[in-house]
């Protein structure tokens, strides 16, 4: 559905961007031309294939003089099918381009529509081709003309081309909020009450309950798949001619809402709409991608089912129509199901076969969708948005210059005229400092920008580093379980099965503590941590009373300094108790038995220091500079085999410097290390 109304709202776009009554908004024809007709003609065929739809097209407009946007017509529609169809970006993009070169002697300004038109089919083709950062240039640029036209029909497919890329990004909440400014859009777009538009708004009420059943909010989302039911059923009544096209969106409904009584644990709902779905999408010429998603779903419902016989049947007939409209999701999913079949029925070298071809696809769509969210499309727009501004900056500068120059001569022409001679130089004067404080301000942004930048790239690293920590050490232990309970189930002997799911218990506590590590890293800023006044010793009494059992299972001793006065300072005291709390585990950790470790505080200046000192093995002089950082290399295991994942001390360092404190350490291998922390007062 959502492929089917990107294409129809191409080909009607122009027609519908005619809803404003700005007289500016005239840049071509809404009376529906030859093209028009050919395109519904189209539309209405069914059980047809896309290159046939092309081959009809070329011959129907074959010697026929086309004027522009009966060319960007034509060139749009080709472009949508390459790119949604076909699986051919670079055929996708060379029609898109191709609407810019027809353009290419136009000035923007006196067709804002066709520009507007030609910048979303080219940001689609290419968004298609993962070139995210030229489609978000694209989009702007479309608004940058719809804020100009104040066009309700355009603003609607902007908001929902932001919306379908929070989506992908995996952003539900932000994606639903937008879905719903495009319906409002949508809905005050009703000149000429074009097909497209209500393709578009039915389509807003599916991705709506997408979004909220995303967030796992089913109730809402089956609130909005109803209301778009409700929708298609009301249109078919008021128009018939459309009648094929509103059942593929029907399909496509009854499919997502099959997800959702999967979910409540209702089976007999799930198989139902999920078999309606197939068998009214899953034929040539209608939504044949989403029907095969469909099919694999139900598939995936027999495999809980433990329906082996019908998996089989759906992944031979799933197969034909693969092989036939190739869908990259659908590979993935199919080759899963394969393997778990194969895996039932013991056929171990089929079932391994499948099961590289399922890691290998999806290790592919992971790279792609890691690409997509490494972009931040709000950080994006707004760059784009200064540039713009920069922009506009430097052609008034031009404007500036000129006037500058023109009254020069003017002046020099008209020297008897001092008094209007004083005036024009003070003009320029006053002129003259807005551009100085007009670039200074430009300059202040861009340095800005630049910060931001690098707290951008230096978050997305220890994001990469966390992910690489998480497929290091969570694959051991999550892969080893799998194995172990193949063993206990042919294991006679009960002492050695009780050994084995002592070996699990294990295997999943160690994933957790991974787990409830990398959680710990999370909302860790200046801006999301809550200081509140904390009397210091008090606080250092309730962490060391608190430590005293940990350092108690390795018979070692806690001393604890603290001033003589009491003092207040600002911090988090669950943060900053992490913080006391990780510092002195690790003391315990890389110390051995009967040894002392002191946790002290004191006051320096405006400063407050904490300070956690034990006598224990030390840290190499080699990886003191990465100690603070997320890395294996830092990863070690303590005097009695405790293991270490590398992010506690990551943690402290994300705290501490949320507080705006500073964290170090000194250190000498076989002598034992002294962490500091220090800590503003105020």
């Amino acid at each position: 559905m959502k492929v089917i109304a990107n294409l129809i709202g191409l080909f009607f776009l122009l027609l519908v961007i005619g809803c404003s009554n700005n007289p500016i908004n005239q840049d071509w024809d809404n009376n529906e031309s030859f093209v028009d007709s050919i395109l519904n003609q189209i539309s209405q065929q069914q059980n047809t294939s896309k290159r046939s739809e092309i081959i009809f097209l070329d011959s129907a407009i074959q010697g026929k003089s086309l004027n522009l946007k009966q060319q960007l017509q034509v060139y749009a529609y080709k472009s949508g099918l390459y790119c949604y169809y076909l699986q051919n970006t670079d055929s996708a993009k060379l029609y898109a381009d191709s609407m810019s070169y027809v353009l290419s002697d136009k000035d923007p300004n006196a067709y804002p529509n066709a520009f507007t038109y030609t910048y979303y089919t080219q940001g689609d083709a290419a968004y298609a081709n993962n070139q995210f950062n030229e489609a978000y240039t694209y989009y702007f640029k479309a608004r940058q003309f719809n804020t100009t036209i104040n066009d309700y029909c355009a603003a609607k497919e902007y908001s929902y081309r932001i919306g379908m890329i929070l989506y992908n990004q995996g952003k539900f909440d932000a994606a639903a909020t937008n879905f719903k400014q495009s319906f409002s859009e949508a809905k005050l777009c009703e000149k000429n009450n074009e097909y497209s538009n209500y393709y578009r708004k039915q389509e807003l009420l599916n991705n709506i309950a997408l979004s909220y059943y995303k967030q796992d909010i089913g109730d809402s989302a089956l609130v909005y798949y109803n209301k778009a039911l409700d929708y298609i059923s009301a249109h078919q009544k008021s128009d018939t001619s459309t009648f094929f096209y509103d059942e593929m969106a029907k399909g496509v409904v009854y499919g997502n809402m099959g997800d959702i009584y999967k979910k409540k644990g209702n089976t007999l709902e799930a198989e139902n709409y999920y078999k309606k779905s197939v068998s009214i999408n899953l034929k040539s010429g209608r939504e044949t991608k989403d029907a095969q998603l469909s099919y694999l779903k139900l598939g995936a419902l027999y495999l809980e089912l433990n329906d082996f016989k019908k998996l089989e049947t759906i992944l031979a007939e799933i197969r034909i129509s693969l092989d036939e409209t190739p869908n990259p999701k659908g590979e993935i999913i199919w080759n899963k199901l394969s393997w778990k079949l194969f895996e039932h029925s013991n056929e171990k070298v089929k079932a391994h076969d499948y099961l590289v071809k399922f890691l290998t696809l999806q290790e592919a769509e992971e790279k792609l969708n890691k690409q997509i969210y490494q972009v931040d499309i709000y950080k994006q727009l707004e760059l784009l948005d200064k540039q713009n501004q920069l922009h506009l900056a430097q052609n008034e500068n031009e404007v500036a210059r000129t006037y500058l120059i023109s009254t020069i001569v003017i002046l020099m022409l008209i020297l008897i005229l001092s008094i209007i001679l004083g005036r024009n130089w003070l003009h320029s004067k006053k002129h003259i400092s807005t551009l100085k404080e007009l670039n200074e301000t430009v300059r202040s942004q861009n340095e800005q920008l630049e910060i931001s930048m690098s707290a951008l790239h230096k978050t997305i690293s220890e994001k990469d580093s966390i992910l690489k920590l998480v497929a290091h050490d969570l694959r051991t232990p999550v892969a080893s379980i799998p194995t172990l309970v193949e063993i206990i189930i042919t294991e006679v002997d009960e002492a050695q099965k009780l050994e084995y799911l002592e070996m699990i218990k294990s295997a999943c506590n160690s994933s957790l503590t991974l787990i409830a590590e990398i959680m710990a890293t999370a909302d860790i800023s200046n801006k999301n941590i809550e200081k509140e006044p904390t009397l210091l010793n008090e606080f250092m009494n309730d962490c060391a009373a608190i430590l005293e059992l940990k350092v108690k299972e390795k018979n070692q001793h806690l001393i604890v300094e603290l001033p003589a006065l009491e003092t207040t300072i600002m911090l988090n005291p669950e943060k900053m108790k992490r913080v006391i709390f990780n510092l002195v585990t690790n003391s315990v950790k890389f110390s051995k038995k009967d040894t002392t470790i002191k946790l002290a505080a004191f006051i320096n200046g405006n400063k407050a220091i904490i300070e956690v000192t034990d006598q224990g093995i030390g840290i190499p002089e080699k990886l003191l500079p990465e100690i603070f950082n997320i890395s294996k290399s830092g990863k070690r295991k303590g005097t009695e085999g405790e293991k270490s994942y590398g992010l506690g001390l990551n943690i402290c360092r994300r705290i501490v410097e949320a507080h705006d404190g500073k964290i170090s350490v000194k250190s000498e291998e076989n002598k034992g290390s002294t962490f500091t922390v220090e800590l503003p007062l105020t």
